[in-house]
């Protein structure tokens, strides 16, 4: 288990009067907290480098409070995204509940369902209609709508060093290699000519869950991925995990992912400084890693398909984020403004010009944002309409857990594919 901590941000002071309907009562304060995960969501990179108060979020938040006299928000900054969603459910038991909480999609809320709130009845009807989204945040057992997609409808890829990649007599703007023949191809060549091939920070599986759950779904399709998770079928015979994870697995055994990938926190850092040809990254990194080698140095390479793949020329996504409700919030009416705030168009194309990711507002297009015909950002775009969604948010409760704690054993050889499936079905039939 990673070690959970938070920093707290007071980001706002109470103005004095009431005027209209702030969402405050006259003369009374009215405060929300919000716990905001400190990477993969709304503070990039680059902004954990700066002082708190350059943060888009905080400015947003500042923006929040200015148009709702009466109202003060304290943001609260969870390190670890993973463990956000078991401390929700303590503090909630204890009483000490967030009254918004920013979280993963699918499975990791539905887990949580007795904490949130259904907040249907708080829905404007407008964001029902503008964003997608909605059927990662709707509750599959009760019907309930337990949060809001958030601003970015996340896609998955390989980032690459365009200089690095061209150097070594490769051209994967014009000839991407699309097997994972090709690819280790690729990555022979690249490591021949004495530059890092692949990087990643392993120790929780970015990697697996970015592009190995890509490979897994290509093959074995989600009936059997859901059929595992039920025990009807089982994880350690099922032809996709294995295929899958294997060919994670080879990617160090061959020497192209860095060997020091469980125990390293700098890969982005690394291939920022030019020294690695490639990672395995999400959508929210681009304009990160363009303002550190250039955007004509950028590219995004799509996952290449095993042999055994069914579904081709795709990739894992979606949106992975959404923002919740406390059961235990005294103002859920303010919490869902605050919430549709953040989601409006106007306040969406803030955020998108510090992130470059694809939006879940319909009403936003590429020209909106001015992504210029074939930047980088206009090909998240494309890429967003070939997403699958994240698998890792799909799996069941049962093994979502062991899934990120033990993938990273498969990598380093101390349990084989099979062995780590036969876990999973051994949670499976606990569970029961």
């Amino acid at each position: 288990m990673k070690k959970f901590f938070a920093i707290v941000l007071s980001v706002a002071m109470v103005m004095g009067l009431l005027t209209g309907c702030s969402g405050a009562s006259a003369g009374k304060k009215e405060k929300l907290t919000i716990w905001i995960n400190g990477s993969d969501s709304y503070i990039s990179p680059q902004e954990n480098e700066m002082a708190q108060d350059k943060w888009y979020i905080t400015q947003a938040i500042k923006r929040f409070e200015e148009a709702n006299p009466g109202v003060e928000i304290e943001l609260v900054v969870q390190a670890d995204g993973e463990t956000a969603h078991q401390a929700f459910k303590a503090d909630s038991l204890a009483g000490t509940a967030p009254d918004i909480g920013n979280f993963w999609t699918g499975q990791n809320i539905y887990a949580l369902e007795d904490v949130i709130l259904d907040i249907t009845k708080y829905i404007p009807a407008e964001d029902k209609e503008a964003l997608v989204g909605w059927d990662a945040v709707t509750s599959p057992a009760t019907g309930a709508i337990l949060g809001y997609p958030t601003a970015d409808n996340q896609v998955c890829y390989f980032l690459y060093n365009r200089a690095i990649i061209n150097e070594c007599g490769l051209d994967f703007d014009n000839n991407p290699p699309k097997t994972t023949e090709e690819f280790d191809a690729a990555m022979q060549i690249i490591k021949d000519h004495g530059y890092q091939p692949l990087a990643q920070d392993e120790g929780f599986p970015w990697f697996g869950c970015y592009i190995g759950n890509y490979w897994w779904v290509s093959e074995s399709g989600y009936p059997r991925i859901i059929s595992d998770c039920e025990g009807t079928t089982k994880f350690a015979d099922d032809p996709g995990f294995i295929n899958a994870f294997n060919y994670y697995k080879s990617t160090l055994d061959n020497g192209f992912l860095n060997a020091d990938c469980l125990t390293c926190a700098d890969s982005f850092n690394k291939f920022c400084q030019g020294k690695v040809a490639m990672m395995p990254q999400e959508s929210s990194v681009v304009g990160d890693a363009e303002a550190a080698l250039g955007a004509e140095n950028i590219g995004l390479l799509l996952p290449p398909d095993l042999p055994t793949a069914k579904t081709t020329g795709g990739t894992i996504g979606g949106p992975g984020q959404c923002f919740v409700v406390s059961k235990s919030c005294k103002n859920p009416e303010l919490a869902v403004k605050f919430i549709s705030f953040m989601d409006s168009k106007e306040e969406m194309l803030n955020f998108l010009k510090v992130q470059s990711k694809v939006p879940t507002r319909k009403d936003i297009t590429a020209a909106d944002l001015g992504y210029a015909e074939g930047s980088n950002s206009a090909k998240l775009v494309e890429m967003a309409a070939k997403t699958i969604y994240w698998v890792d948010n799909s799996l069941y409760p049962s093994v979502s857990g062991d899934f990120y704690d033990l993938l990273p054993s498969v990598l380093a050889g101390k349990m084989t594919v099979e062995e780590f499936g036969a876990l999973l079905d051994a949670d499976v039939a606990a569970a029961k």
